[in-house]
């Protein structure tokens, strides 16, 4: 585990993607599912899962497609759990959208972007940064898909509200 940036307000971990998955106990399920696709790949792709690979993290997940030069992402599929946390459906919304309700800048897409590229798993820490939401505090997990191991084309997304 290293960290990336620490804030008195958020903090940004990466991890290599063979990480015991009981270091990060509240997404450990969702990390072994993840790993036990990867093969002898660095990640997996998002053609090995399954609908039913999600059992019990269905509402959950988000699924991003990401887009490179410049730096982008869309929301593919996302859970009811996920979009009653932000209080709108995700799917279909891009960075632009996202960065339309958020409350101040942050490093999310930097962080994220340096994840995808370099195949790391993400997890992140903090006050939950959008409009009307910033009073939920929330833990993200990010986990790389990518199609040709040289960096990600999708993202699998699960955040919780600390104390779940």
């Amino acid at each position: 585990m290293t960290i990336w940036y620490q804030s008195d307000r958020w903090t940004y971990r990466y991890f290599e993607p063979d990480i015991d998955p009981a270091s990060i106990p509240e997404f450990e399920g969702l990390i072994r599912i993840w790993q036990s696709k990867r093969g002898d790949r660095r990640v997996p792709a998002w053609s090995d899962f399954e609908f039913y690979d999600f059992v019990g993290w269905h509402g959950q997940i988000s699924v991003y497609d990401v887009h490179y030069d410049p730096f982008d992402y869309t929301t593919r599929l996302s859970g009811t759990r996920q979009d009653a946390l932000f209080g709108r459906t995700l799917t279909g919304l891009n960075r632009a959208d996202f960065n339309a309700f958020y409350l101040r800048d942050s490093k999310m897409d930097t962080f994220s972007e340096f994840i995808c590229r370099n195949l790391y798993i993400s997890y992140m820490e903090g006050p939950l940064n959008m409009k009307g939401r910033e009073f939920k505090s929330v833990r993200y997990l990010e986990l790389p898909l990518s199609d040709d191991g040289s960096r990600a084309h999708h993202t699998l997304e699960s955040i919780l509200p600390i104390g779940e």
